[in-house]
């Protein structure tokens, strides 16, 4: 009897538009979004968070699910933190849950030579 695969540890990061979302003008939610933006890009660029983007067909929630970024870190709690740190986040524009995810090891890797610019 063979052993089953080793999965590797993954966390995902799961942005939500915050309740207050409506109470923002156009004019600052494409200010924040583009902070948020950059902010996500280098993320990927630099490789702290392995990849990042919008989400469509949310489930009808309250809060709206409206990104993913995937991460391998060492915690939750890291991965908690730099979505905190996100622009969106800290203006109050997004809010965030964070779950681990187990899937096989390298499933997630940017391509070779990929950079956001």
């Amino acid at each position: 009897m063979s052993n089953p695969p080793q999965l590797a540890t993954y966390q995902v990061g799961l942005l939500r538009r915050s309740r207050q979302y409506d109470d923002f003008d156009e004019e600052s939610r494409e200010r924040i979004f583009r902070e948020h933006l950059a902010y996500n890009l280098s993320n990927v660029a630099s490789g702290e968070q392995l990849a990042a983007g919008p989400v469509r067909d949310s489930p009808a929630e309250e809060e709206s699910i409206c990104g993913l970024g995937v991460y391998q870190k060492d915690s939750l709690d890291e991965v908690r933190q730099i979505l905190a740190n996100d622009p969106g986040v800290k203006q109050g524009l997004y809010t965030f849950d964070v779950l681990t995810w187990l899937s096989a090891p390298g499933v997630v890797t940017p391509p070779a030579g990929w950079s956001p610019g």
